[in-house]
C-alpha cells in the first residue's frame, strides 16, 4: 500500500521525537505532577506517623 524508496530519515525521527514529548508534557504534565505532589504528602505524613507512634 504505502512504498518508500528509503527508510526515515534522522530530522524527521527526531522531529517527531520533540513533538510527541511536548506534546506528553502538556497533556500529561499537570496531572502528574499533582499526583506526586498528593503522593510525596502522604508518604511524608506516613514517616511522620510511624515516627511519632515509636
Amino acid at each position: 500500500m504505502f512504498s518508500r524508496g528509503r527508510f526515515l530519515s534522522a530530522p524527521m525521527v527526531l522531529g517527531a521525537v520533540l513533538i510527541g514529548v511536548v506534546s506528553g508534557k502538556a497533556i500529561f504534565g499537570p496531572p502528574l505532577e499533582e499526583y506526586w505532589t498528593k503522593k510525596l504528602q502522604e508518604q511524608a505524613a506516613t514517616k511522620e506517623t510511624d515516627t511519632g507512634s515509636s
